[in-house]
């Protein structure tokens, strides 16, 4: 069993996403039901104290925004957002960039510019995971900032 912290996209950013993909493309599609921004990982055991503290943490609005891909096989859609603050005090390492992976298997396929309604996450969620299961362990509340 593995641990990570991970922040959840309300469903009509889930639905907009949805909506772009073309899943006829030979990938592997995560699901969207596991479709998460994770803020950092925890590995064998989660630094509980770590992710309480994320309680009450400022979070800016953020928004799904384009494609990108790690090692020419990993489809991720990147975050229009600032989470840098936030990932950092969940435990994030300097190599974290902030993402939502799409699918396994990416072969370079052209993909369509994407841009989805702002949110704001009210919670960040520390994850259990085994064996493809996500199961959230623990929620703490987020404060939004003020809205421009």
């Amino acid at each position: 069993m593995k641990f990570f912290t991970a922040l959840y996209p309300p469903q009509q950013v889930v639905d907009e996403l949805e909506a772009v993909l073309d899943r006829t493309l030979e990938m592997e599609w995560t699901e969207p039901e596991k479709w998460h921004i994770t803020l950092c990982f925890h590995g064998e055991s989660a630094d509980e104290e770590r992710f309480k503290a994320l309680e009450g943490h400022e979070v800016p609005e953020i928004r799904l925004k384009n494609f990108g891909d790690f090692r020419g096989r990993i489809l991720w859609i990147g975050i229009d957002g600032d989470l840098n603050q936030l990932a950092r005090a969940a435990g994030a390492n300097d190599n974290w960039k902030a993402h939502l992976t799409v699918a396994y298997g990416y072969r370079g396929q052209p993909m369509p510019a994407f841009l989805s309604s702002p949110w704001q996450p009210s919670e960040a969620v520390l994850v259990s995971s085994a064996d493809g299961a996500h199961t959230p362990v623990a929620r703490v509340g987020l404060r939004t900032s003020a809205r421009r």
